[in-house]
């Protein structure tokens, strides 16, 4: 187990949505899906974010519910163990939709842990 502190996970987190953001702006949907470059960074950092996830020990994860830990556990999962299967319509959605919820939400938890 790494000895970095989960909150260090939580700001890991954090910068890869910030750059999912940068790697998207002025794209629409159509424009994400024909950009691989793109879709290839975005699917890195979205895995980031699982595997960080994975070293949020269960006590926080428990006090901070309102958080989908599992949903970010598992899109890596599914990006690294079943690449195949990967949807970019899906992973579009995924950053405009449960993206930007998530901001408020880590950044809360990391004023409250510091």
């Amino acid at each position: 187990m790494s000895s970095r502190k989960w909150q260090s996970r939580i700001e890991d987190i954090l910068t890869c949505i910030h750059n999912i953001h940068l790697f998207i702006a002025g794209m629409n949907s159509k424009s994400f899906v024909a950009d691989l470059k793109t879709i290839r960074a975005v699917a890195f950092e979205l895995t980031t974010i699982g595997e960080a996830t994975r070293a949020i020990p269960d006590e926080v994860r428990k006090r901070y519910p309102e958080v989908p830990w599992g949903k970010m556990q598992d899109i890596r999962n599914v990006i690294i163990h079943e690449y195949f299967r990967m949807d970019e319509e899906i992973i579009w959605q995924t950053i405009q939709k449960d993206l930007p919820p998530l901001l408020p939400l880590l950044e809360d938890i990391l004023k409250a842990n510091k």
